[in-house]
């Protein structure tokens, strides 16, 4: 089929990929209207048009063939998580193998995405082509012109015949223009064609079609035999009828069907069978086989015998058939009943089946062999596969719905197994009552389902996986557990991590989802390995991170919790282990809870706060403890999923005797309570409260305290607690309790009294204290009766009127205290602001100038000094107003308001203090930094290139020093208008001693220190300054050299143009890097300007560059001038032509010199290209003739190139003559390759009938002649070379050699296989090494296969035929292994004979690996493979023994006495010790 494609099609998408190139429009038409017209199908090809991207160099580099396939192909249904390796393969084939033009992808209902390089067996319902127009090589960059593709849809073979019979081949026939031979070849070929064409479309359907020739019918069968060439062509098609034929018969059983098919389609296959039988025997009747046949008899054809033998054979196969299919239409009924039914219904459905096939087995006359009837009952197996596969769906396990997919395994094993039970009922019943006995191979039968319900638990552990390690329920995750502590994140990490590697475990099996159903496929098993290997080491990673979640655990309540998280994975018994050794620790953990809370109870020491009383508090605290550890028994009857261990119950016991004896110590402790307030407070309790409510505090001077009985304060709260603790209290203190509230509201009035009165004296100090004398007094006078007459059993209503008296001038006072306080806060918020206006303002974002900053500064010294008047004038008025309360007091209290008046003024002396300070570390920081980074630019200068070459600053670093010290020595200066305040305020003379304010902060050494550092500051500055100069010395030798003398010296030198355009350029350069230097420059706090002295660089670098430029226009002239001359010259001389001979050699030796010196002559086009381009590249201006010059050099070095080629053909005229005998050798060459390829068509060993040193005798001697033969190619192509003419190499001779050798290793490896294997199967079987031969057959096999790999497209039977033998041979060498297994035993042998139903003395010299094989041993590996396993296990359990036994014979038993009683006992605590390893 693929070559019917390639023959029929390739030379049409050839035109239409070529045009292609031309016309996208017409190529679209005319390659849309080929596919209509052949295929009648939906073919999508894409078509290259001017719009595509130009292939660029980057396109050489090397795509992978799926990069260009999987793009272009657009199948129904094709997803991207279809593809695979096994894809990429043949993708790969077709790109890389010259021989494989073909490459077909398309959708199969089984085996899901297929990818081949052969034509489908069967129609699919869309195939996507790739189709190569010739034996080439495909890459990225020849693939649009070297294949066609595009997507054909199911009745393509159908389309195409169709149009081939009706429109095409007529005409083809019916031409008569052609010459004869031409008509009678092209006339076989195409009969050929059809032929093949008729037969693949039809054998699709399942129909054998004959192809009969219509161009004998009108013409008489005599006439007919006188035409050779029409008589080969019938002889052709009746040799095409007879392999067709025999291909129908020789297909006897549907043993050829797939191995995945079901019962129906065996059914199917017998009744398509009967069909096609009666259709070739109907067809054999036809007017035209029978002219045929009639034509063929009278020339006396060979081949008409045969094809008439065939006939008979028909019917007999068509009885046959009809046979079959009558007994096998017994079971379509329940078969179609099987195909639509779920897992769960299939096993009451499978006794009627059984049945049915023993009824087929008992009476049929064809179809009773036993491989028919164990080949029907596999397809029964599959078809059950196939159901149970509808009931499981991929996607819900790999998408995490665990519960629904884990029921529909379950029905798919239980079918299986229904399967498999109710088969081996029907067979023992079978061979109870018939006489035909049930012997079926259930191996066979039951392989696949075996499989399939092994494949099925394994999805069922993938699915238990996804639930304990991906958290995957329903197909969603559960939520992440949360972990507590510091170690919670890591934990959690490292639970995604193991979450993340299941993902990538999980992945690996993802990878084969398309074959993990199709129980053939091998790479589940190596898929499903890995993964298992993954969950191991997850198990071991999920341990890890219990017991890392563990290490934080300090509390019952955390165990547990940590417990409820993994108690899922408990079915894992690794990690059961763990979680069982974690409940222990847990129960450890509230164990040494309940040591903990017992060492606290036996302390007998209560942690009681300073609230809780003695009694009562000791009694709460045994409850707190009783409630601490029933809160963890809580917890733990709670977690029902805890396992059930020995020391938990022992704990149990402990809990419950431990809360007892703390249930004990409550009781008693009450009744110690009791007893304590029986003795003591049993008489009348009301004497306690004939005591004053106020009294002086002995610790705190003048304060005041509440005067409440403390015991009975004691007494109070006992009782609170106990109450709270559900016990009764006696009735002599209930009696007291009841007045408790009474009691407790006037305790805290009084308290408010205290409160009030003690806030007055501890808001003011003692100096503050004598200023508020007289008012403390009569407050004292308020408060006396609560001191000495007023009790807390008075009355009530008097209590309540003195409370309320003394709170009334309490706050009087207090509003008195409050306004002298907030008098005293606005004068520190007046004394902040004068600290914080500071007398200089400094903007960081700006940049002064020439005099600029000291006329600002002027301006603002003015305005804050109004400022700062104001703020003094406001703190004399708030001294005033404060001043009217105590206006009228004694003499004591004035004293004390002088002395408050010079504190005062001592703050607003230290507030101008910081002022000035401030304000001179804000000048500092502006000019010197504050230590962490540099300042801010304040001052700029200007550096300036004075007239007689001298670099300087403007303004000069001397004035700025001038400014800046000016502005910090007038600070202080400003402030010389603020007066004393005592001289204001106070009516006693101030002190003559007092300096005025701004005296004492100018004599102030910080003062001092600051300005001393800011006059240091501008000096480094300046100097600072003076350095930056010095930066622009290296451009001093701009002005210093005089320019015109400097270029006459640089002419005589002769520059070369690189160093011309460099020293223009490094002017350039100068000029840039001039101008890259920084413009503006800061140095410390000033700000440099350089736009001066850079503008009168450059102008400086822009002469020196004007100078360079004319020298070199001068130059450059000249050179154009010579070159022009030169050119000119030496055409005229070349253009002569030769009179004589001797001319002629002058002119082939003129020619020879210049054809070698051209690149020279070329090479002078550079430089003087070179330096019209730097004229360009710096704009001069060049005279317009030099220009025209300059642009017809090209045409002149054109004239020059075209006068050298004229010159050379006039020469080469003579010496035609001496190539004729050359060619004429070529030619010859040509045919003698011709012959030795056909020579090795013929005659080369290609098949295995041959003796090896014959088969290689022959490959060497057409090895010879190939030697031969390039020996005369090359001597023919060096003597080509003399005329400059180049012969390629000989493909054909290429391929011939790499042929020779291929089929030369192959016969090197049969012959090595042979000697190793005659080596083997005569020798005795014990002695076989099986290992050495495993590997040896490994490596000859990998040969074979490496071989097999380079030859893949030449179909050479004798590396088939090898292959296939040593592959037969490796697949014999696991049961070799098995039958030489040391633990076999006799009763193993007698068991394998009984199995194979074989007879035979494996300890014989006859028993050899020939004999293996002629036995059929092969056919029974599976359970030979299962009796040496077991024989392997029961070895292993015989040493086992043996060794338990040889280590008790000789152990000796230590006996001593038993604690001195004369009581003698083994020492099983040494012992253990010493033998625990036996153990």
């Amino acid at each position: 089929m693929s070559e019917v494609l390639l023959n029929g099609n390739s030379e049409s998408h050839e035109g239409a990929v070529q045009s292609s190139e031309h016309e996208h429009v017409s190529v679209k038409q005319s390659h849309d209207s080929q596919h209509l017209s052949i295929g009648h199908a939906t073919t999508l090809t894409e078509n290259y048009t001017a719009e595509a991207a130009e292939v660029s160099e980057q396109e050489q580099s090397p795509v992978s063939p799926e990069e260009i396939v999987v793009p272009r192909v657009a199948l129904a249904g094709l997803e991207k998580e279809m593809w695979g390796e096994e894809h990429y393969e043949a993708m790969y084939n077709f790109f890389c193998n010259k021989n494989c033009r073909i490459l077909v992808i398309y959708i199969d209902e089984t085996r899901g995405l297929v990818c081949t390089n052969d034509v489908p067996p069967d129609q699919p319902m869309q195939i996507a082509y790739f189709i190569k127009l010739s034996n080439v090589k495909v890459s990225k960059l020849n693939f649009k012109s070297e294949v066609t593709y595009g997507l054909c849809s199911s009745n393509y073979m159908h389309s195409l015949l169709e149009s081939m019979h009706e429109i095409y081949a007529p005409v083809f026939f019916s031409n008569t223009s052609w010459a004869e031979s031409v008509r009678n070849d092209f006339s076989a070929q195409l009969h050929k064609f059809m032929a093949s064409l008729t037969d693949t479309a039809f054998k699709m359907d399942g129909k054998t079609v004959l192809y009969i020739p219509n161009e004998s019918i009108s013409i008489e069968p005599e006439v007919c035999a006188k035409n050779k060439e029409l008589i080969s062509r019938l002889e052709t098609s009746v040799i095409h009828w007879t392999r067709q034929i025999k291909e129908v018969l020789s297909a006897q059983d549907s043993l050829e069907i797939s191995e995945n098919n079901g019962p129906l389609e065996e059914i199917e296959f017998w009744k398509s069978r009967c069909t096609d039988l009666s259709g070739i025997s109907k067809q054999l009747d036809q007017e035209g086989v029978l002219k045929i046949k009639e034509i063929l008899t009278i020339c006396k054809s060979s081949y008409i015998g045969p094809f008439s033998k065939l006939a008979k054979q028909i019917q007999d196969n068509t009885a046959q058939a009809q046979s079959n299919l009558k007994f096998l239409s017994t079971l379509r009924e329940p078969c179609e009943e099987l195909s639509a039914a779920q897992p769960a219904n299939i096993p009451p459905m499978l006794t009627k089946i059984l049945s049915c096939i023993r009824i087929i087995w008992t009476n049929s006359d064809h179809y009773h062999s036993r491989e028919r009837l164990t080949a029907l009952l596999r397809k029964f197996s599959n078809e059950i596969i196939n159901r149970c596969c509808t009931k499981i769906s991929l996607p819900d396990i790999f998408n995490g719905k665990v519960e629904s997919s884990m029921e529909g395994l379950n029905e798919s094993i239980e079918c299986c197994e229904a399967w498999k039970l109710t088969y081996n009922e029907a067979a023992a019943t079978h061979n109870r009552f018939s006489e035909v006995k049930w012997l079926l191979d259930r191996n066979s039968i039951f392989a696949q389902v075996d499989a399939f319900v092994q494949r099925c638990r394994d999805l069922k552990e993938v699915c238990e996986g996804q639930s304990q390690f991906g958290r995957y329920s329903h197909g969603k995750k559960r939520p992440e557990p949360i972990f507590t502590g510091l170690r919670g994140p890591e934990i959690v990490r490292s639970l995604k991590e193991i979450e993340e590697a299941f993902e990538k475990n999980l992945y690996i099996l993802k990878s084969v989802k398309n074959t993990i159903l199709d129980v053939k496929s091998t790479t589940w098993h190596d898929a499903y390995n890995r993964f298992r290997m993954g969950v191991k080491d997850l198990e071991v990673m999920m341990q890890n991170v219990i017991t890392s979640a563990f290490e934080t655990v300090r509390t019952v309540e955390h165990g547990v919790q940590v417990l409820d998280i993994f108690h899922h994975l408990s079915s894992r018994e690794a990690i059961r282990r763990t979680i069982d050794k974690k409940t222990v620790d847990v129960y450890q953990l509230f164990n040494e809870e309940l040591n903990l809370v017992k060492k606290d109870f036996n302390t007998k020491t209560p942690n009681l706060t300073p609230t809780q009383p003695k009694f009562a508090g000791s009694a709460w605290w045994a409850r707190s403890l009783k409630r601490r550890i029933d809160r963890q028994m809580e917890v733990i009857n709670k977690a029902t999923y805890l396992p059930k261990i020995g020391a938990g119950e022992e704990i149990r016991t402990q809990y419950n005797q431990l809360g007892q004896a703390l249930e004990e110590f409550v009781g008693k402790t009450f009744q110690e309570w009791a007893l304590s307030i029986d003795k003591f407070y049993s008489q009348d309790l009301g004497h306690l409260l004939e005591i004053p409510l106020i009294v002086r505090s002995f610790e705190r001077n003048m304060m005041l305290e509440v005067n409440f009985d403390k015991t009975l304060l004691k007494l109070f709260r006992e009782i609170y607690y106990w109450e709270r603790l559900k016990f009764e209290i006696p009735h002599y203190a209930a009696e007291v309790y009841t007045k408790e509230d009474e009691l407790r509201t006037i305790r805290e009035s009084v308290l408010l009294v205290v409160r009030d009165y003690n806030r007055i004296l501890g808001a003011l100090n003692n100096e503050e204290r004598g200023l508020f004398k007289e008012r403390i007094k009569f407050l004292d006078k308020k408060i006396h009766p609560g001191l000495t007459k007023l009790a807390w059993s008075g009355k009530s209503h008097t209590t309540e009127y003195f409370i309320s008296e003394c709170r009334n001038h309490a706050s009087k006072v207090q509003s008195i205290v409050d306004s002298y306080m907030h008098a005293n806060r606005t004068i520190q918020s007046l004394c902040k602001r004068i600290s914080e206006t500071l007398l200089i303002e400094i903007d960081s974002k700006r940049i002064y100038e020439n005099v600029e900053f000291e006329e600002e500064q002027q301006q603002y010294r003015s305005r804050i000094r109004k400022k700062l008047v104001e703020l003094h004038d406001e703190i004399i008025a708030t001294m005033k107003n404060t001043y009217e309360v105590f206006k009228g007091d004694g003499h004591d209290v004035q004293m004390h308001w002088h002395r408050y008046t010079e504190k005062v003024d001592k703050m607003v002396e230290e507030a101008f203090r910081l002022n000035i300070k401030r304000s001179l570390q804000d000048l500092s920081r502006a000019i010197h930094g504050d230590g962490k980074s540099a300042p801010n630019p304040l001052f700029k200068v200007r550096v300036v290139l004075h007239e007689k070459d001298r670099v300087d600053f403007s303004p000069t670093t001397k004035k700025l020093a001038e400014i800046v010290n000016t502005c910090a020595r007038e600070l202080t200066q400003t402030i010389s208008i603020i007066p004393r305040l005592p001289e204001i305020l106070s009516k006693k003379r101030a002190n003559k001693d007092a300096q005025p304010i701004y005296v004492v902060i100018s004599n102030d050494e910080e003062t001092k220190k600051l300005q001393n550092m800011i006059v240091q500051c501008m000096i480094a500055n300046a100097q600072h300054l003076k350095n930056y100069l010095h930066t622009w010395d290296n451009c001093e030798k701009l002005w210093d050299i005089n320019k015109d003398s400097f270029i006459r010296r640089y002419e005589r030198t002769k520059p070369l143009m690189s160093k011309f355009d460099a020293d223009i350029a490094r002017y350039t350069e100068m000029a840039n890097n001039i101008q890259k230097e920084e413009t503006v420059q800061t140095v410390q706090f000033v700000l440099v300007d350089c736009q001066p002295l850079k503008f009168s660089l450059l102008q400086h670098c822009n002469e020196w560059q004007n100078k360079f430029t004319e020298l070199l226009h001068h130059m450059a002239k000249e050179k154009l001038n010579e070159l022009t001359d030169f050119l000119q010259n030496s055409c005229k001389k070349l253009s002569k032509p030769p009179e004589r001979l001797e001319e002629l050699g002058e002119s082939l030796e003129l020619l020879d010199n210049l054809k070698s010196s051209m690149k020279e002559i070329q090479g002078r086009f550079i430089p003087l290209d070179e330096q019209f381009k730097i004229l360009k590249k710096y704009d001069v201006e060049v005279d317009e003739g030099v220009l025209q010059k300059l642009d017809g050099l090209n045409g002149e070095w054109q004239s020059f190139e075209s006068c050298i080629s004229d010159s050379e053909v006039m020469l080469k005229k003579y010496k035609e003559k001496f190539k004729t005998e050359l060619l004429a050798s070529a030619e010859e060459y040509k045919k003698n390759v011709a012959a030795l390829v056909e020579e090795f068509q013929n005659r080369g060993p290609f098949t295995i009938d041959k003796e090896v040193d014959a088969a290689i005798e022959v490959i060497m001697s057409i090895q010879t002649s190939s030697d031969n033969l390039k020996t005369q190619e090359e001597t023919i192509r060096k003597g080509l070379g003399i005329f400059k003419i180049d012969q390629p190499l000989n493909k054909d001779i290429a391929e011939l050699d790499l042929s020779l050798s291929s089929l030369q290793t192959v016969w090197k490896i049969i012959g090595e296989w042979n000697g190793l294997y005659n080596s083997w199967k005569a020798g005795m079987f014990v002695s076989l090494v099986t290992d050495e031969m495993e590997l040896k057959a490994q490596q000859v096999y990998k040969k074979i296969v490496k071989v097999s790999r380079e030859i893949k497209n030449k179909h050479w039977e004798v590396a088939d035929t090898i292959k296939a033998r040593v592959d037969q041979f490796r697949r014999t060498m696991p049961l070799i292994q098995d039958l030489k297994n040391e633990a076999l035993r006799d009763r193993h042998w007698v068991q394998i004979k009984h199995d194979v139903s074989k007879d035979f003395d494996h300890e014989n010299d006859d028993f050899t690996l020939e004999k293996i094989i002629d036995l059929g041993l092969e056919q029974h590996s599976t359970v030979i493979s299962e009796i040496s396993a077991a024989a392997s296990k029961e070895l292993s359990i015989e040493q086992a023994i043996q060794g338990i036994a040889d280590t008790w014979r000789v152990m000796q038993l230590d006996i001593v006495s038993y604690k001195d009683r004369g009581i003698l006992r083994y020492n099983f605590l040494r012992m253990v010790r010493e033998y625990r390893h036996l153990l």
